[in-house]
């Protein structure tokens, strides 16, 4: 019994339990099912290219092209999420994922393909593309305490992992019984479109999931002002009948107040929150670049064109297992940063991560190469909670939606160069310097997280006058309150005199997580 409660708590699952709504549900599911779809898709992607007939250069610039279309696409959508809904960004991105796919299924045109590639969402790596992970992290913070964000943020990598290896598992096994059953081989590009064509379908059941989204999960929409007027309404029955009209007339007053101003504020950043993001922007650009040169899609590439074609089912296997042993990992993310602090467990996770991947092209056989996969892969995502809890704890919850997205900007334009430069190598037989040049940037960028953010400090330590930095906790053990400062408010000028001792003393304390930055 000792050890089931340890098991829970180290794996976050009593912070999911407790702090999970439906909401938290519904995006956890709708990332596991768009992982499913992006792990498949990556698995047969380079080999569907390469089977019609298109050269190394030709696959590389594909996959560049295609993450430029969608850094474009996917930023102008994150920029626009808090003003025109997060929910209806979803829906969007959902059904442009669809689009792609179905193309993908009907065709093997180098140049209808690219154009569905850039104009819809496919992921070329088996990585975040389109608007979804910006919104669906920035919607994840505002919904879930901050003493739990870590850990929630632990299970929203764990979906993705999951979903991927299962993606990838079940587009090995149709690939499998494709050419079993039905005949086809390997140089067929029928073997892969079938999976192109789940790709689809998961978009539209994706679509369908944002429609049992609340309306929680919009910018606009301030929590603690429903808990107020939920409290106020128990309330009322004890209260005289003029007191009972004064107080719920002055709570809705407030409610409207509270979504006018989350209706038209505007993301400003802070200059302290400017330096931060450039800094990120520089790293993760590093670090996305390196990734970028060795995505699934390249990876399964690479180990069919070593081992002469080896078997994609087997392959499947093989890489669904890799990222198995990943979500486990990410399990205990966050035990990892409650103990090393954020910035020390983001470093200390991926470094190995770099250092397998380098051994990778020295492997002399299949299986020894499959270990080093499955040891890269078991520290190179345990970075992600730690990572997504580093960007909500030093940025101010009104500027995390469009950081997130500028973040995710940068890095699919830094990881758009990767393919090109891969490309160039496998035309030149010279893979094991792929390998070398990915592993060295990797290292560069833990180097320069520990450098450059190892003492910063939170926002929250302009409040209460410490010296609190990531390095020393980790988010989910901070104050339970917002972490804006307190000049970051204005206080509601509209209350009547006879409502200042009752609600205007308390409108900083009860609505200080409203910014006006």
């Amino acid at each position: 019994m000792a050890f089931v409660e340890w098991l829970v708590h180290e794996t976050s699952l009593h912070s999911l339990f407790t702090h999970g709504t439906r909401d938290i549900y519904i995006i956890l599911l709708s990332r596991f099912l768009r992982m499913y779809a992006y792990g498949g898709a990556a698995l047969v992607l380079g080999i569907y290219l390469y089977t019609a007939g298109n050269s190394g250069i030709q696959i590389g610039t594909f996959m560049s092209l295609t993450l430029l279309g969608d850094a474009v696409i996917s930023y102008l959508l994150t920029m626009m999420a808090d003003k025109i809904g997060r929910r209806r960004v979803l829906r969007i991105g959902s059904l442009l994922m669809t689009l792609a796919g179905t193309v993908f299924a009907f065709s093997n045109n180098y140049w209808v393909l690219l154009f569905a590639a850039v104009l819809g969402v496919i992921s070329p790596g088996a990585h975040e593309v389109g608007p979804f992970r910006a919104v669906e992290e920035s919607t994840l913070a505002q919904l879930t305490p901050i003493e739990a964000r870590t850990d929630v943020y632990a299970w929203f990598a764990v979906t993705s992992t999951l979903g991927m290896s299962l993606g990838l598992c079940v587009s090995g096994w149709i690939t499998y019984l494709l050419r079993t059953y039905v005949g086809w081989g390997w140089k067929d590009t029928a073997t892969y479109q079938p999976i192109f064509g789940i790709y689809a379908i998961v978009g539209l059941i994706k679509f369908c999931l944002t429609f049992l989204l609340s309306e929680r999960c919009e910018a606009d929409y301030d929590r603690q002002t429903e808990i107020d007027v939920q409290e106020e309404q128990a309330t009322t029955p004890l209260m005289s009948e003029h007191r009972r009209t004064s107080y719920t007339g002055k709570a809705h007053k407030v409610t409207a107040r509270v979504r006018q101003i989350g209706s038209t504020v505007q993301t400003k950043l802070s200059p302290e929150s400017r330096t931060i993001l450039i800094k990120l922007c520089f790293l993760f650009a590093i670090n996305s670049f390196a990734s970028g040169m060795l995505p699934v899609t390249l990876m399964s590439w690479y180990a069919n064109w070593r081992y002469r074609w080896f078997l994609t089912s087997r392959l499947g296997y093989t890489m669904a297992l890799v990222w198995l042993v990943a979500s486990v990992a990410n399990l205990f993310s966050a035990s990892v940063a409650r103990r090393l602090g954020l910035v020390r467990a983001m470093v200390f996770t991926h470094l190995p991560n770099a250092i397998f991947l380098a051994f990778i092209p020295l492997a002399p056989t299949w299986w020894l190469m499959a270990i080093l996969l499955l040891a890269s892969s078991a520290f190179g995502s345990m970075d992600q909670a730690p990572r997504s809890a580093f960007v909500a704890a030093v940025f101010l919850p009104s500027e995390r939606t469009a950081v997130m997205g500028t973040l995710n900007l940068v890095r699919t334009l830094a990881a758009a160069g990767g393919p090109l430069v891969t490309g160039y190598f496998h035309e030149h037989k010279m893979w094991g310097v792929v390998f070398v040049i990915s592993a060295s940037l990797k290292i560069a960028y833990d180097a320069g997280l520990l450098v450059m953010f190892l003492h910063t400090k939170l926002p929250e330590s302009q409040r209460r006058g410490g010296n609190t930095t990531v390095a020393d906790v980790d988010v989910g053990i901070l104050l339970s309150e917002s972490l804006a400062p307190p000049e970051a408010f204005e206080s509601f000028g509209d209350e009547d005199d006879d409502g200042r001792g009752s609600l205007g003393t308390s409108s900083k304390a009860s609505y200080d997580h409203i910014e006006e930055v």
